[in-house]
């Protein structure tokens, strides 16, 4: 606590505290609250295509696969956030079977794309 104390002591105006003493300015604030906005908008597109309910997943799984999904749709030519996504898939296949990942996933990729053509 004393260290978030310390942070708040030499805080810059405009700029947001977050966890661990991090300072993070207004345009990286609202950059971070839109994603979030997005990625529960593609869970809410998934739930309509879905019953989440009877997939194997829990929410934090897809929850995180839905923004490992959106980091890859952002970030095309990162082969590091591919790698990062693909390992994630990985495990989630070992876990549940590819049957199951698959078409999330190919869900996933189609909502991201229709999000990012409204965006244009």
């Amino acid at each position: 606590m004393a260290f978030a104390m310390a942070a708040d002591a030499r805080r810059l105006p405009g700029t947001l505290i977050w966890p661990l003493g991090t300072l993070m300015s207004w345009k990286a604030k609202h950059h971070r609250i839109y994603e979030a906005r997005v990625v529960s908008d593609a869970l809410g597109r998934l739930a309509k295509r879905f019953d989440l309910k009877t997939l194997p997943f829990s929410d934090e799984e897809l929850q995180t696969l839905a923004k490992r999904a959106r980091e890859s749709f952002n970030a095309f030519r990162s082969e590091e956030k591919k790698l990062r996504l693909g390992k994630y898939k990985a495990h989630l296949a070992s876990l549940y079977g590819e049957a199951c990942v698959g078409p999330v996933w190919a869900a996933l990729e189609e909502i991201n794309n229709e999000i990012g053509y409204e965006e244009k």
